[in-house]
C-alpha cells in the first residue's frame, strides 16, 4: 500500500476493534471501525481505478506525443513534398515555356516560309493571269478582227440586197400606186403634191376626195393600201417642210379613210374666215367630199407665187415644225417664216444668231459648213426682210 490513507483507514480500524473490547462504548468504536474499514475499501478500489485512470493517461500522453510527433513528421515530409513538388512545377513550367517559345519560333519561321511561298505563287498566279489575259485579249482582237471583217462583208450584201429591195419595192410601188388625182384646182394640186410625197416615202394611198374648209385647211382624204393613220401620220414633218404648210398636218380617220388636214402658205394669206365652234383636228359636220375635181360650191383661191420676205403678222400664227430644216439649196418660205417667227413674234424675242440657228437649222458654233450655211441663210433672210444683222458682240447677243 503505497497511499497513506489506506494506512490510516487501516489502522483506525485496528483501534476502534481494540478500544471497543476495553471501553464502555463499545457499540461506537465498533461502528467506526466499521467506517474505517468501509473507507479502507472504497479507498482501495478508488485507488486501482485512479492508477488505471493514470496508466491510461500516461498511455494517451504517449499515443498523443507519437502523433504529434508522427503530425511534425508528416508535416515535415509535406513541406518537403510541397518544396519537390513547386521545384517540379517550375521545372515543368520552365521547360513548357522553352518548348513553347521554340514551337512559336519554329511556327513563325514556318510562317515566314509559308507566306514567301505564298507570294512567290501568288505572283506566278500573277503572270499566269496576266498571259492569259494578254492570250485572251489577243484572241479576242483577233476574233473580232475576223467578226468585223464578216461583218463588213455581210454589210456589204446588205447594201447590195437593200439597194436591189429598194428598186424592187420603187417598181412595186410604182406598179400598186394607184392613178394620183387629175386637175387643176388648188386642193386637188395639194392632194396631189401630198400623195406624191407619200409615195416616194412607199406609202401608198388611194385618193378619196379633197375640198377645203372654212378655216382654211385643204382636208385630203386617203385611205393607205398598207396600215392605216400611223402610216401617214409618220411623215407629219416631212410633210410639213416639203410642202411649206403653215401649220403642222392633222390627222383623223373618219368615214373609211385618213383626212389630212393641211394649210398651205397662201390660205394664210387669204381673208380670215370666221370659224366654226370646233377644234381644226375635228370632222367638219358636213364636208362635201369631191373627187378628181374640187366642189362647185367653193371657189379655190389663185395660188400666189411669190415669195413673201416679209416678217408680217401673218406669223403669229406660226406653228415651229419638230423637225429641223437643211440648210442647203433655195430657202424656203418655211424658213423666213421660222426665222420672222422667232425675232418678230416670239414671246419673248428671240435675237441671238446662234439660237436661232440652233433652233431652226440645228447646228452650233464648230459644226463647220453646215453652220456656216446656216449663218449666211439668217442673215440673207434678215436682210431680204429689211433687217442689218450685227455680227457677234461680247455678250453673245444680236440685236436689230
Amino acid at each position: 500500500m503505497s497511499n497513506p490513507l489506506l494506512y490510516l483507514a487501516a489502522g483506525g480500524c485496528i483501534a476502534c476493534t481494540i478500544l471497543s473490547g476495553v471501553t464502555n462504548k463499545p457499540v461506537a468504536f465498533q461502528v467506526a471501525g466499521a467506517l474505517f474499514g468501509v473507507g479502507y475499501c472504497i479507498q482501495d478500489n478508488s485507488l486501482k481505478k485512479l492508477q488505471e485512470l493514470d496508466n491510461q493517461q500516461a498511455n494517451l500522453t504517449e499515443k498523443i506525443e507519437l502523433l504529434l510527433k508522427q503530425i511534425a513528421d508528416a508535416e515535415a515530409d509535406l513541406e518537403l513534398n510541397q518544396q519537390e513538388h513547386q521545384q517540379n512545377l517550375e521545372k515543368l513550367t520552365t521547360e513548357y515555356q522553352e518548348q513553347w517559345q521554340q514551337r512559336e519560333a519554329e511556327l513563325l519561321e514556318q510562317q515566314q516560309e509559308i507566306e514567301k511561298l505564298t507570294e512567290v505563287e501568288q505572283q506566278k498566279l500573277e503572270e499566269n493571269i496576266a498571259a492569259a489575259n494578254e492570250e485572251l485579249e489577243q484572241d479576242k482582237q483577233s476574233f473580232l478582227k475576223e467578226q468585223a471583217d464578216i461583218i463588213q462583208q455581210y454589210e456589204s450584201k446588205i447594201e447590195l440586197l437593200d439597194s436591189e429591195l429598194d428598186e424592187l419595192r420603187s417598181l412595186l410601188a410604182q406598179y400598186e400606186a394607184p392613178a394620183l388625182p387629175e386637175g387643176s384646182s388648188f386642193e386637188v394640186v395639194i392632194a396631189r403634191r401630198c400623195m406624191e410625197l407619200l409615195l416616194r416615202k412607199r406609202v401608198v394611198c388611194e385618193f378619196k376626195g379633197a375640198a377645203v374648209d372654212q378655216e382654211g385647211f385643204v382636208v385630203v382624204r386617203l385611205k393607205p393600201t398598207d396600215g392605216g393613220q400611223k402610216a401617214i401620220e409618220k411623215w407629219a414633218n416631212h410633210l410639213h417642210i416639203e410642202m411649206d404648210l403653215a401649220e403642222a398636218p392633222k390627222f383623223v380617220t373618219l368615214r373609211g379613210a385618213v383626212q389630212v388636214w393641211l394649210k398651205p402658205q397662201e390660205m394664210v394669206r387669204l381673208p380670215a374666215v370666221a370659224p366654226f365652234d370646233r377644234h381644226p383636228g375635228e370632222a367638219p359636220p358636213n364636208l362635201r367630199l369631191v373627187r378628181n375635181e374640187a366642189s362647185p360650191e367653193i371657189q379655190p383661191p389663185q395660188r400666189l407665187q411669190e415669195v413673201s420676205t416679209e416678217f408680217d403678222e401673218r406669223l403669229e400664227r406660226f406653228v415651229e415644225p419638230s423637225a429641223k430644216l437643211p440648210p442647203y439649196g433655195a430657202i424656203r418660205q418655211i424658213e423666213r417664216d421660222w426665222v420672222g417667227f422667232l425675232w418678230i413674234y416670239h414671246d419673248p424675242p428671240v435675237r441671238n444668231q446662234k439660237h436661232i440657228i440652233l433652233r431652226v437649222w440645228g447646228y452650233k458654233s464648230g459644226d463647220g459648213d453646215g453652220f456656216q450655211s446656216a449663218r449666211s441663210r439668217l442673215h440673207t433672210i434678215l436682210k431680204d426682210a429689211g433687217i442689218t444683222p450685227r455680227t457677234w458682240n461680247r455678250r453673245g447677243t444680236d440685236e436689230q
